[in-house]
């Protein structure tokens, strides 16, 4: 009798299995490492075989004294915008070309220079980027001829995995979006784009809804897989839209933060409008509804890039007394008034996505002073990573005022000091609920059971979140950031031509 559903997230440092009861409670959870190579500047890439290694060991990890037959479907997301090609067979033709990567400059160009910005935006959405996936194909084409001819297809993570266990190649609206192949108004892959990027249409997969069910799990793979043959396999999402879903974020004003690796704010919106700049993206969401968000490079990896290199001391606590290393880092900066006396943190470790669009941009500390503590560096970059994603939300609300809820998942959302700051940012409350870490495999979790009919709608998400804590915002450290926030946007405008120059070193 089936009992359960399986989740997973194949994310830029682990696979995250999660299991499900029927009712929503986790059952177990377990993170599965592998690395990511990181190179050149700004290169990165990982083994695709990585993921799949990751993923068996995830599904015995959580199936363990579980009767894999109990499961009544399983759905997967996983991070977007990659390149990785494989054959005929499905087997990997290189290493992934991931999404952080930002080596497809010149190729972004070209295609800017083929396409207009307003015309390629209107088609797809977002802006061209080194980041997403057809500038890289091109990359591809360019540098590794050889490799791109061999390519049946180019996948995504969470297709990739699909595709190994089922044998069908196929991607969802939200990862074909991604690619920046896709036409998100005609819902198609869109001959504009692939002809100015001179890639061939056959080499992209069917795009099929998230909820379709793909297959069960084929005999030959189940063993290695950890799972029971035949395993409904429902099509699942791209780790952004997950996240949306298992946040429960589905009606018209509904947002959220996701304070992951990268970071983003989107919300649910009936306005077809855009921004006329460009620096947001826009999509197709239900019917009548769209999606705005706004996505940069490095959130969460500000954080972690701040414990791994200025918090040994706080690390070394955590290992002789226990805890985290971010109890000591809280600690420290919320000693530090609102403003971090003075001290602005720009969170450019990866070059950045929205709003700027600018791969040549860097991280910097600004305001440094004698009196300078590190509490104040501390909450800098918490103040820096909230600027940066208040800087989108203001381009959201000035699009449509059409925002009524706004909450927040993530890892980052453990910080009742982070949350704060969030809210004084945004001057509006940030909702936590019992769902933080798990919201991306809760959402897929969800897409699973729609799949072979455990839910009638998506909307069973919201039977499981429970409001632990809302951040009201504080009046004076709202002024503050007020204050403070036209300052943080300069500080990147200014420094934009020197970051560049520093990079051609």
């Amino acid at each position: 009798m089936p009992r359960y559903l399986l989740s997973h997230d194949i994310g830029t440092s682990a696979d995250k299995a999660t299991l499900f009861t029927l009712d929503g409670q986790i059952v177990k959870s377990a993170l599965s490492p592998y690395p990511v190579h990181y190179f050149n500047g700004n290169w990165a890439e990982q083994d695709a075989m990585d993921w799949w290694r990751a993923f068996c060991r995830g599904n015995r990890a959580v199936l363990e004294g579980v009767d894999p037959s109990e499961v009544a479907a399983l759905s997967v997301s996983g991070q977007m915008m990659g390149c990785l090609p494989v054959d005929r067979e499905g087997d990997p033709l290189r290493n992934v070309i991931i999404w952080t990567d930002g080596r497809a400059e010149n190729e972004t160009e070209l295609l800017k220079s083929k396409v207009r910005l307003e015309s390629f935006y209107n088609i797809v959405g977002i802006r061209p980027s080194p980041n997403f996936t057809v500038e890289k194909v091109m990359w591809l084409m360019s540098h590794e001829p050889d490799v791109y001819e061999k390519t049946h297809c180019f996948l995504s993570s969470k297709d990739f995995i699909n595709l190994r266990l089922t044998g069908v190649f196929a991607t969802d609206p939200s990862d074909a979006g991604y690619t920046h192949a896709y036409d998100f108004y005609g819902r198609c892959w869109s001959d504009i784009i692939l002809d100015a990027a001179g890639v061939d249409r056959e080499k992209f997969p069917q795009v099929l809804e998230a909820g379709t069910l793909l297959g069960g799990v084929l005999p030959g793979i189940a063993e290695e897989a950890g799972l029971a043959p035949g395993t409904p396999v429902v099509e699942g999402v791209g780790d952004g839209r997950a996240a949306c879903l298992g946040t429960g974020v589905l009606e018209p004003g509904d947002a959220y933060i996701c304070l992951g690796t990268s970071s983003w704010v989107s919300r649910v919106t009936t306005s077809p409008a855009i921004d006329p700049l460009c620096r947001i993206q826009k999509g197709a969401f239900a019917q009548n509804t769209y999606n705005d968000g706004g996505t940069m490079q490095a959130g969460g990896l500000s954080m972690n890039w701040l414990k791994s290199q200025l918090a040994l001391h706080e690390q070394d606590i955590a290992a002789r007394e226990g805890g985290s290393p971010y109890d000591g880092i809280n600690r420290l900066a919320e000693a530090s008034p609102a403003g971090a006396g003075g001290v602005l943190f720009l969170p450019y470790l990866m070059g950045e996505r929205a709003p700027l669009w600018d791969m040549g941009a860097k991280g910097a500390f600004l305001g440094l002073k004698g009196e300078t503590t590190r509490g104040d560096i501390f909450r800098s970059v918490m103040e820096g990573v909230a600027m940066n994603l208040a800087t989108i939300y203001h381009i959201m609300r000035d699009i449509s005022e059409e925002f009524f809820t706004m909450r927040i998942v993530g890892g980052g959302s453990k910080s009742a000091l982070w949350r704060q700051i969030f809210a004084d940012c945004f001057d509006m409350p940030i909702v936590k609920t019992n769902i933080s870490d798990e919201a991306g495999s809760l959402g897929t979790a969800v897409v699973a059971g729609v799949g072979v009919g455990v839910y009638g709608s998506l909307a069973a998400v919201k039977e499981f979140h429970r409001v632990e804590s809302i951040s009201e915002p504080i009046p004076e450290n709202v002024e503050r950031y007020r204050s403070l926030q036209p300052i943080f946007e300069d500080a990147y405008l200014s420094l934009r031509e020197i970051n560049h120059r520093l990079g051609k070193l």
